[in-house]
């Protein structure tokens, strides 16, 4: 008995120790499903991102944006442009 209470200080420090490391191995694996849960959502982000530029893009063509305009009368001119020379001196 007087051994255990003359190193109860000792015994207390250790216990004190033991748990601090506990607390910082499980603050640390939050950490680390918090890290992998974002990176997971930037990726994703990043899919959709590829996907709707790549979609953009389809849908901007010179072909595409012919077929959605024929139905509203509009179609693509096939005559070359006329140049207005502008006249001088008057």
């Amino acid at each position: 008995m007087r051994n255990i209470s003359k190193n109860m200080g000792f015994i207390l420090l250790l216990t004190l120790l033991g748990l601090l490391y506990i607390a910082n191995a499980h603050r640390g694996e939050r950490k680390l499903r918090k890290i992998n849960k974002l990176r997971k959502e930037v990726n994703d982000a990043k899919a959709n991102y590829q996907e709707v530029k790549s979609e953009t893009t389809y849908n901007t063509t010179e072909s595409q944006l012919i077929k959605k305009l024929e139905p509203q009368g509009l179609k693509m001119n096939t005559e070359t442009p006329i140049l207005i020379k502008p006249e001088r001196g008057k």
